[in-house]
């Protein structure tokens, strides 16, 4: 009876050791900072058997377990060595680990291969198996290996938590993010900082807000939350919210001095050539954005041609019928007109210069107008907006000249002074263009407004369709009988919009089929050689189905502006950024260019040359040329990423958008991996 109380006693002193480092490893378990080797169980009571060197290798494995967390590698290997003979497959694992971490990768291998050509392992011990996949695939980047885990994990309704993570960790590694959401979404373990950088990935910025949140909230660590600080910024960057963007600038201002995360990770600006998802691509061409719409307008809108109405204006002005210069004036009319309609055949870029060249002290509102629409359907609204308003201070009772200048100073974000005479003039019941006027008023500034005129003949004009088309889309009423479908399906961009529309029945399958099908790829001058709305939009088009890289852009003996500016832009997706910056410092020479798009063109071709100092001057020419916002956006980006909080908020005014430039957390993905 005294022996076995003794010999219980002992064993209590034991067994107690042995929950007592499985307590710390399952503590550091609760603080995020557990192994990937570490086996499911560490030991199982039901098999401890009464032989004190069984109990002893038990412990040892433990022991083992804690020097490899420590970075003992050799002293943690001695150990699992002696523990194979009772744990073998977990101590083979942890054996071809610790190789692995000392860069003895021959080593590694011989331990990891014994588990995987044991294929009853997958069954017998499930993690150790697919653990030594993964670490055969970090040796060999085979993915075969990751297949092997997919398929071994597919046989078992429900996994350990230490099987999910690996689970998890796959799918990272072969980028299906959505699935690795959905198994760590299964795991009781809450893993928050991980959560919310696959949502990142996903650019789901609402749900990365939440669990970026949690993570600090629950993170005492200060390196770890300095990090998560600085996703916070980077997610406020993305999702364009500006406020919460100054909140967490001022956090980072506190810890400035001690910030190191910033050289680790630093926040970068680049060009990027897929910036959007095939689903984002797909609905900014079938659900017009702000900037789309106003781009659309620009390519319908009527040019004015010295018209009966032009001369009827300057007859109440007393100038027109009562001498010889009236005549002439008459007489200049007749040859603008000649003229002009040599020069609406032109190329966009091509017709800007040729439109300046018309210019004179005594032009006519009318010229100043078509000068300011040929520069608004080239993408440079600065100079639009220009000649919209004196278009309309040469004739201010002229609503459609009105209409333009407050669309233009819209684009980009213009006040203009004398805002409430403006819409004075184009709300009273005398003028020019009434209809058009008002309807354009209604449409971008005021929507409850009641135009007071009807279209009439108006009716017959494709800029009216395409008025009412903007409305249609607005109130989801767009069907394929849209007059602008069925009468004007010849015109390039309501080809493409037409071809991207959705049939009343058609299922998602059938519809990408048919889209992916029907899109031209090789006979497609008309959309590579085209004003910049039509080639914007092809670009979107394919890049929503996938056939960005299938379109031929090559166009023989293609000389025009619009189409080498697009061949640019083509040169800079097949990584040929040099090739593409002679392209556009070749049209900037010639036709001195000031358009936004041409502009973060050359930012962006800077940047995929490594050329980072002279994207900035080129950010900072944007700036002081056209004040843009984007380029402020873009600014403040880089004082963030040098650490000068002070100075950086005063440049996040508005939210940014642009095609080609986004920014991104360098080392983001060996981050997300390793966590």
């Amino acid at each position: 009876m005294h022996k076995l109380t003794l010999w219980f006693n002992s064993f209590k002193k034991v067994y107690f050791f042995i929950f007592l480092i499985v307590s710390l490893v399952s503590n550091s378990y609760a603080k995020d900072d557990i192994l990937e080797s570490q086996p499911e169980i560490p030991f199982k009571y039901d098999k401890l058997k009464e032989s004190q060197n069984r109990l002893k290798l038990q412990v040892d494995f433990n022991k083992a377990i804690l020097m490899l967390e420590r970075e003992e590698y050799q002293k943690s290997i001695d150990l699992f060595k002696e523990t194979s003979s009772i744990l073998k497959i977990p101590s083979f694992l942890n054996i071809g680990i610790a190789y692995y971490k000392m860069g003895q990768t021959q080593n590694a291998l011989l331990y990891l291969n014994n588990i995987y050509n044991y294929k009853e392992a997958s069954v017998t011990d499930t993690y150790s198996y697919i653990s030594a996949c993964f670490y055969l695939y970090q040796i060999e980047k085979d993915r075969d290996y990751l297949e092997t885990i997919i398929e071994v994990t597919k046989k078992y309704k429900s996994l350990t938590e230490h099987s999910k993570r690996l689970l998890a960790d796959t799918y990272i590694i072969l980028k299906d993010y959505e699935k690795a959401l959905d198994i760590l979404n299964t795991m009781e373990f809450p893993m928050e900082l991980k959560k919310a950088m696959l949502y990142l990935k996903l650019n789901d910025y609402v749900k990365a807000e939440t669990h970026l949140s949690k993570a600090k909230n629950e993170t005492f660590n200060r390196e770890k939350r300095d990090l998560i600080l600085w996703l916070m910024v980077f997610r406020d960057l993305k999702a364009n919210e500006i406020d919460k963007l100054k909140e967490h600038i001022e956090e980072l201002k506190k810890i400035k001095d001690d910030l190191k995360v910033n050289l680790e990770y630093p926040l970068e600006i680049f060009f990027n050539q897929n910036k959007y998802t095939a689903n984002e691509y797909f609905k900014s061409i079938t659900k017009f954005d702000f900037n789309r719409q106003i781009d659309f307008l620009f390519y319908f809108a009527p040019f004015i041609f010295s018209d009966y109405e032009e001369i009827m204006y300057d007859i109440s002005k007393g100038f027109i019928f009562k001498n010889k210069q009236n005549v002439e004036s008459l007489e200049q009319m007749v040859k603008f007109n000649a003229d002009f309609i040599a020069i609406i055949q032109d190329d966009p870029i091509i017709r800007v210069d040729k439109m300046k060249a018309l210019l004179r002290d005594n032009s006519n509102s009318y010229v100043f107008y078509n000068l300011a629409l040929c520069y608004a359907q080239i993408d440079d609204f600065h100079n639009a907006y220009k000649y919209f308003t004196k278009a309309y201070k040469l004739n201010p009772g002229n609503k459609l000249y009105a209409a333009m200048m407050i669309i233009s100073a819209q684009k980009i974000h213009v006040r203009i002074k004398d805002m409430d005479y403006v819409v004075l003039n184009i709300k009273s019941k005398e003028g020019m263009y009434n209809y058009f006027g008002q309807i354009l008023y209604k449409f971008f500034v005021e929507p409850k407004y009641k135009v007071d005129f009807d279209p009439l003949n108006y009716k017959a004009t494709i800029f009216y369709k395409a008025i009412n088309f903007l409305y249609d889309m607005q109130e989801n009423k767009l069907d394929i009988n849209n007059s602008l479908f069925t009468e004007h399906y010849k015109d390039p961009l309501v080809y493409l919009m037409k071809l991207a529309f959705k049939r009343e029945g058609e299922n998602n399958f059938n519809y990408f089929s048919r889209v992916q099908d029907e899109t031209p790829l090789k006979i497609n001058n008309n959309f590579v050689d085209a004003p910049l709305v039509v080639t914007r939009y092809y670009i979107d088009l394919l890049k929503a189905i996938g056939l960005f890289y299938k379109a031929d852009f090559t166009i023989a003996s293609a000389e025009s502006p619009s189409y080498l500016r697009t061949k640019a832009l083509r040169e800079l997706h097949e990584h040929k950024p040099e090739e593409s910056l002679q392209i556009l410092d070749a049209l900037q020479k010639q036709y001195k260019l000031e358009d936004k798009y041409t502009m973060y063109l050359m930012v962006a071709a800077y940047l995929e040359a490594g050329k980072y100092n002279e994207a900035s001057l080129q950010i900072s020419l944007i700036k002081a040329l056209l004040n843009d916002g984007s380029a402020d956006f873009l600014t403040g980006v880089q004082l963030i990423q040098e650490l000068k909080f002070s100075s950086s908020s005063q440049y996040f005014v508005r939210p940014y958008y642009d095609d080609f430039i986004d920014f991104k957390i360098v080392n983001f993905e060996e981050l997300l991996e390793s966590l």
